[in-house]
């Protein structure tokens, strides 16, 4: 075989052909799963522009799934942030310094929560299909899939901040209202970057799967019960400030 396929583990043993990410050979037994000891959070994040699929590769592979919790602490800084900016929480509390507060009091603990859901969803939707799958692994792919959305929080939503303050995270008036271009093209960026994580999101299931199909299915899947929660958030707020 002379085209290499990254998809086919060659065992150096037996010359038999496995999945890429299979720790030993169907075959004969041998280890032939690649060993990476441990990532450098910097040159992984960098990778993981330059070639995705290397990156989640190698994340996938690596015996430590470094910084993991990190990304998700971040990412639950931008989690929560969406929730608030979603659900106009400005009309129920009018103190930016307050909001910005429970961002960073709240986001640690929903972003280590809501990843280990999201992953565990993708987990269980993979060993439904009879996959043989770990869970550190998928883990490790959904955290580092959010790091186009924590590059959001750490530049976009300053900005965001700077220029339209607590009316932001209101509708009266909205911040559109206030600056449409500059708002347009502030959530136009925010966009991009919430489409590139999901792209990585699903080259990262497509690794593990082995099968577009299912990446796809399991990453709409994912994607279902990361909103879910968002919209529980936006009918209790609604519910209750319509009592008030």
């Amino acid at each position: 075989m002379n085209r290499q396929n990254t998809d086919i583990k060659i065992c150096q043993v037996c010359k038999s052909e496995n999945p890429s990410l299979t720790v030993t050979c169907a075959s004969c037994g041998a280890y032939i799963r690649d060993r990476v000891p441990g990532l450098n959070l910097f040159e992984t994040l960098w990778l993981l522009i330059e070639s995705p699929h290397s990156a989640l590769q190698r994340i996938i592979l690596a015996q430590q799934k470094n910084y993991i919790f990190l990304l998700q602490i971040m990412f639950g800084f931008a989690y929560v942030a969406f929730i608030f900016w979603y659900v106009h929480i400005g009309l129920v509390i009018d103190i930016l310094q307050i909001l910005l507060f429970l961002i960073l009091l709240t986001g640690p603990i929903t972003g280590i929560i809501v990843v280990m859901a999201l992953s565990l969803v993708a987990f269980l939707g993979l060993r439904m299909q009879k996959m043989s799958v770990k869970y550190r692994d998928i883990s490790a792919v959904v955290s580092y899939a959010g790091f186009p959305i924590i590059l959001s929080i750490l530049f976009i939503f300053p900005v965001e901040v700077g220029i339209f303050g607590m009316y932001l995270f209101t509708n009266e008036p909205s911040p559109f209202s206030i600056n449409p271009v500059v708002y347009s093209l502030l959530i136009g960026l925010d966009a991009l970057l919430v489409i590139w994580s999901l792209v990585i999101l699903f080259i990262g299931l497509r690794i593990i799967s082995g099968s577009i199909i299912r990446s796809l299915t399991i990453g709409i899947l994912v994607i279902i019960s990361a909103i879910l929660p968002v919209i529980a958030v936006y009918s209790f707020i609604s519910i209750y400030y319509g009592f008030l």
